[in-house]
């Protein structure tokens, strides 16, 4: 696989699939292997080319910090001039936020961030809606404590708050495993600790229709934001889908189709 060496000698691995079209790249929570995202990135690349990397710190990326939006955003600028610039990022979790400081600041490389979910951009707003689980001070906190303390038991309590009711405990065994194994504590631990003390909802803002929010219901942390974030992000784009990203590849690559379509 590529990798691509950043100024502070840190290096990234990043790889394409497909051969044509548009450039897509998905900015994952970095708790999230990309094999997570496996079946939006193969149903799309039959018409785009879709970019998807490790984050620095954890899968085959260097493991070596600083766990911070900017870095990150850094990095992601750098990997999307690499392959020719002109993205659409579609993100979830902290995700969304490196890829709105990177669409802020470099345009020409990111014009549109498609976010999963009704995810807020700040505690402020998520607040007002009263039922977003991340939009509590005090639920953050609490969960960055619980990561810091017992790193797997944090990440269950995230995995099982998220709203897929599904998991058996052999599957919940097997995603903590690939999780640990992909994002190390201090990787993870920095990250959530950015993540708290970031409120991006003035740059997001600035994006204008730039913004699309494909929107969903069912995950705790983010759930009751949706007529928050029509208001205070008055010019963004919303499209309802039945499920993320993860569980629904092929509906979810299809709005991304015609957001991207709409961008041309």
């Amino acid at each position: 696989m590529p990798r691509l060496r950043r100024p502070d000698g840190a290096e990234i691995e990043w790889r394409i699939e497909g051969e044509g079209g548009p450039l897509v790249a998905v900015a994952l929570m970095c708790l999230q292997p990309p094999a997570v995202a496996r079946g939006l990135a193969s149903d799309l690349s039959r018409d785009h080319r879709v970019l998807t990397y490790d984050l620095r710190g954890t899968g085959a990326s260097s493991r070596v910090g600083p766990y911070e939006i900017e870095t990150d955003a850094g990095d992601l600028a750098a990997l999307i001039d690499e392959v020719g610039g002109g993205a659409l990022v579609v993100g979830t979790g902290d995700g969304t936020r490196r890829a709105a400081h990177l669409a802020a600041a470099r345009p020409e490389l990111a014009h549109t961030v498609v976010v999963s979910g009704e995810l807020p951009f700040g505690q402020a707003e998520a607040r007002a809606s009263g039922e977003a689980l991340s939009g509590s001070p005090a639920v953050l906190h609490a969960m960055l404590g619980l990561l810091e303390s017992d790193y797997r038991t944090g990440l269950r309590s995230l995995l099982t708050s998220s709203g897929q009711s599904e998991w058996t405990e052999d599957a919940l065994r097997e995603r903590l495993d690939a999780v640990q194994e992909f994002c190390p504590p201090e990787a993870g631990v920095g990250r959530m600790r950015a993540y708290v003390g970031d409120d991006s909802t003035a740059l997001a803002r600035g994006l204008g229709d730039r913004l699309v929010f494909l929107h969903y219901h069912g995950n705790a942390w983010f759930q009751g934001s949706l007529e928050t974030l029509r208001s205070d992000f008055p010019e963004a784009r919303f499209e309802q889908v039945s499920e993320g990203l993860i569980s629904s590849p092929a509906e979810n690559a299809a709005a991304i189709r015609r957001i991207e379509a709409a961008h041309r």
